[in-house]
């Protein structure tokens, strides 16, 4: 039985073949976990300033105060009190929902250009004595 000699110089281009075949598929899933962690994080602030807003309605009944609140409990982002609506004015006993719009450039813009989400809270009107 004859063994095949290779030559030790022809396998040295092997591994940058096989680098080149790979990396294509590695770049484009870590692209694709920095995307979704950034709109994780940006899901998870904007649903806490809904959570926010919707808490001050509750208690205050003021749209104003409410946004304001809402804009302060996610620090983080550049929301303004125009991505706010509520469900309507809070009556005791009644439930008023928050809700958040919010967009703004993906981190990599390789999937989209934009990112858009948005949060609901819900809480139980009261009025504090």
């Amino acid at each position: 039985m004859k063994r095949s000699k290779v030559m030790p110089g022809r396998e040295r281009g092997a591994v940058a073949v096989e680098f080149a075949l790979i990396a294509p598929v590695l770049l484009l899933i870590l692209v694709a976990i920095l995307e979704f962690s950034n709109f994780y994080n940006l899901q998870i602030s904007v649903t806490q300033a809904a959570r926010e807003a919707a808490r001050e309605m509750a208690v205050t009944n003021d749209t104003g105060l409410a946004a304001a609140q809402g804009v302060a409990g996610a620090p983080g982002v550049a929301l303004a009190p125009g991505n706010f609506a509520f469900s309507g004015a809070c009556t005791p006993g009644d439930t008023v929902i928050a809700t958040v719009t919010f967009t703004r450039p993906a981190l990599t813009g390789f999937f989209s250009p934009t990112v858009t989400v948005t949060g609901e809270g819900a809480m139980r009107c009261e009025r504090l004595p």
